[in-house]
Parts: structure tokens; C-alpha cells; sequence
């Protein structure tokens, strides 16, 4: 995807609408609703694998804008305060690198991650229900309305970047509520026969003295083909 600070206006427009349609938005609604009705644990974890899904989604999209959201801000500003606060705790409290969370995201740790001890799927019932909460009631939900009036409105591109500085901010906060936690869908499957062959296959030429790679080489070398 093209760098978020080399779109021209119409671009910036397109992809400000794609962010504020996308589908965590709408499985934050239906988990809110769950929740609401105090759901059972297997029913409100069948919507959070596609709340996290829709998260990682969302991610993606965020990746290629690295940019100090408070750049060019004027410093004494309100709002600007008020974000330079929000960004101050993330930054304060964040564990991890964009590359860390890039890999993360594909369900690999990196041996510098500190992986997080806290399962999801091994938090009691209250927990989980606290967890989920705290994460529809983000502040991301009611900054994406507010993009979204923006965008209904045809607002200046000016009034467009400083809301989406703030969506980016609010999203940040999202994945700092997240980070903590170790999340993966496929934990506890059964690995299908044609797949544990394969890994004791690799295992085998492992034991014979076979050439391994770390995580990093495979990637990098991915990434440059």
C-alpha cells in the first residue's frame, strides 16, 4: 500500500473511508451486543476471533503510517495536549517494536518480543468478560464516528489529517490493551496427518544435522524476493 503521507487529497479521502467502514466495527457491535446480553463464554469467543481478526485487519492498514502523529501540530494546542498525552502513556508503556507486532500479527514471536504470560483463552470468566469490555468501550469506536460525520460532511483535508491523527492515537491505544495478551485461534487444534508427517520430516533432518534458519533470515529473504 502506498506511504499514508505520499497520498494526494483523493487518495487520503478513499483510504480515511476504508478505515472507518472497516469490519472491526462492525464485530465491535456484535460483541458489544453479546455482552449486553450476557452471552455464554463459547459464544462470545466465536465473535472475538472475528474482532480480532477484523483488529488485525485494521493493522495492516495502519502499518505504512509511521509518522509522530503530533508532527506539525502547533505544541499549545488542546487537542494537540490532549494527544501528546495519549501518546506519551503508549509510548511509556509499549513493550514492543512495529517489526515485533508486524510478526505477531502472522503468529510468530521474535526471540527479542518479550511474549506475553497471559492467554486469552485461559482467562476466567470474569476476566474474559472484563477484558472484552474494556475493549469495545475504546476509545477508537467513538473517534471513528466522529471521522466518519468528517467524512459524510466533505470537512477540509486539514480537519481530515488532525482526526485521523486522532484515530491513529485511539487505534494505538487498542493495540496497547491487546499487547499483554497472547492470542492465537488455532491453539489447542488437531494438526492434520499430512501436516505431522511433514514436521517429522524436519524434524528428522534436524536431528541429522541439517542447515536451520532463524525467523528473521526467512522473512528478510522473503521479503527481497
Amino acid at each position: 500500500m502506498k506511504n499514508i503521507t505520499e497520498m494526494s487529497q483523493s487518495e487520503f479521502r478513499k483510504f480515511l473511508s476504508s478505515l472507518v467502514n472497516s469490519e472491526i466495527f462492525k464485530s465491535r457491535e456484535r460483541l458489544a451486543g453479546l455482552l449486553g446480553k450476557n452471552s455464554s463464554r463459547e459464544t462470545l469467543e466465536t465473535e472475538f476471533l472475528e474482532f480480532h481478526g477484523d483488529y488485525e485487519e485494521l493493522a495492516t492498514q495502519l502499518e505504512a503510517y509511521t509518522e509522530d502523529p503530533l508532527n506539525r501540530l502547533h505544541p499549545h494546542a488542546t487537542f494537540t495536549k490532549k494527544l501528546k498525552r495519549q501518546r506519551d502513556y503508549i509510548l511509556a508503556n509499549r513493550k514492543t517494536t512495529l517489526k515485533e507486532r508486524i510478526y505477531r500479527r502472522m503468529g510468530i514471536y521474535l526471540e527479542s518480543d518479550p511474549k506475553p504470560n497471559k492467554k486469552i483463552t485461559e482467562l476466567s470468566q470474569d476476566g474474559y468478560r472484563q477484558l472484552l469490555r474494556s475493549l469495545v468501550t475504546q476509545n477508537l469506536f467513538a473517534v471513528r464516528e466522529q471521522l466518519a460525520a468528517l467524512l459524510a460532511e466533505d470537512a477540509s483535508f486539514e480537519a481530515l489529517d488532525i482526526a485521523f491523527r486522532e484515530f491513529f492515537v485511539a487505534y494505538e491505544l487498542l493495540e496497547l490493551a491487546l499487547e499483554d495478551y497472547h492470542y492465537d485461534p488455532d491453539e489447542g487444534l488437531e494438526i492434520n496427518p499430512e501436516f505431522a508427517e511433514e514436521l517429522g520430516k524436519v524434524d528428522a533432518h534436524l536431528k541429522a544435522g541439517g542447515k536451520t534458519y532463524s525467523l528473521e533470515e526467512v522473512f528478510e529473504e522473503l521479503e527481497g524476493e
